[in-house]
């Protein structure tokens, strides 16, 4: 099992069983929501997700379809969202408890990262989302 939570701890979830590999997205949303360079992401299935409590402490801003953030009211850390187009929970990675036993795959929209920042790793980068395998 996976555990993660907010900054004051009003919020906490589980997720029982593997997540995706974790992703990089250096968008202007995801920096703006963030204040940093990039936001860690993974997703899981929802039957894999499960609030442990303050459920109800969540707020909402919602972009398009696709970009929703979720926060916790009191300190406004980034916690999960279920993406129903897509039918997965969007995961904060910055806000999982331990080692949730994956890392970095890649970067995704660097065409728009921050022009302070330099990628440094080897891990693939895509100019927008990477491309669907299958």
């Amino acid at each position: 099992m996976i555990t993660g939570a907010c900054l004051c701890g009003d919020v906490a979830y589980a997720i029982d069983g593997r997540i995706s590999p974790i992703w990089l997205c250096h968008c202007s949303k995801c920096r703006r929501a963030n204040g940093a360079a990039f936001h860690a992401s993974a997703i899981c299935r929802p039957s894999q997700f499960r609030w442990v409590s303050g459920s109800d402490k969540i707020a909402e801003y919602e972009d398009t379809k696709t970009y929703k953030m979720r926060f916790c009211k009191r300190c406004g850390s980034p916690v999960p969202s279920h993406i129903e187009e897509f039918d997965f929970v969007s995961l904060p990675a910055g806000g999982l408890d331990g080692d949730p036993g994956r890392r970095i795959s890649h970067h995704i929209f660097v065409d728009s990262k921050a022009p302070w920042y330099e990628i440094t790793d080897e891990h693939p980068q895509h100019a927008e989302h990477a491309p669907q395998k299958g």
